[in-house]
């Protein structure tokens, strides 16, 4: 607020001659403190209802590294239990279930999920995910891959907790990530060439 300090100013001098009269000062004064109050109160409303973008991380829980000694982590997988997913540098996805890797199938992006999901429920409690990923693929694929896994799994528990079943217990799917090989690489480049790999 401003003020108008009609009382301030200097003493006026004489009029020489007493025609003139001298002007009067007038002293301004203007109050910061309004001002103040509601620049702190803008900045707090703005911190209280500014949305922060979440953090783009993602969690994945790592198996517990092994002693000095024998592996003895490892355990023994059916080949027909084994979902192997594979990208090749270009992008391109491929899919394999069970022991014929001579022909996977070329499968778009839209569709792994539902192939995961569909596979994980015939076989829900011994299905394992194995992504091979070429070094040369996009990162983004990656990490669709690892969504696709972990919704369907959002929605397998979400139909076990809406049983109300205290004994039926949360799934959790195992799936693991590697390097393509060379012979990976060979069995894609045929395939896509629409040739059949001999072993």
């Amino acid at each position: 607020m401003a003020g108008v300090d009609l009382g301030g100013g200097r003493p006026a001098k004489k009029a020489k001659g007493g025609l003139k009269r001298p002007k009067r000062r007038v002293g301004i004064r203007i109050d910061m403190t309004p001002m103040v109050d509601i620049a702190f109160l803008l900045l707090i409303f703005y911190m209280v209802t500014t949305i922060f973008s979440a953090p783009l991380s993602m969690e994945i829980a790592l198996p517990p590294k092994p002693p000095d000694g024998p592996d003895t982590t490892s355990v023994p997988v059916a080949m027909s239990n084994l979902l192997q997913i594979f990208v090749d540098k270009s992008d391109q996805m491929y899919y394999q279930i069970g022991e014929d890797m001579k022909q996977p199938l070329t499968v778009p992006f839209a569709e792994i999920e539902k192939i995961i999901e569909q596979k994980t429920q015939q076989r829900m409690k011994d299905l394992v995910i194995v992504v091979k990923i070429d070094m040369a693929a996009s990162y983004k694929q990656m990490v669709n891959i690892i969504d696709s896994i972990q919704d369907v799994e959002r929605r397998i528990n979400a139909g076990i907790a809406a049983m109300g079943d205290p004994n039926v217990k949360k799934f959790s799917s195992k799936f693991s990530l590697q390097d393509m090989n060379a012979w990976d690489e060979h069995v894609l480049q045929v395939v896509s060439a629409g040739g059949t790999v001999e072993e």
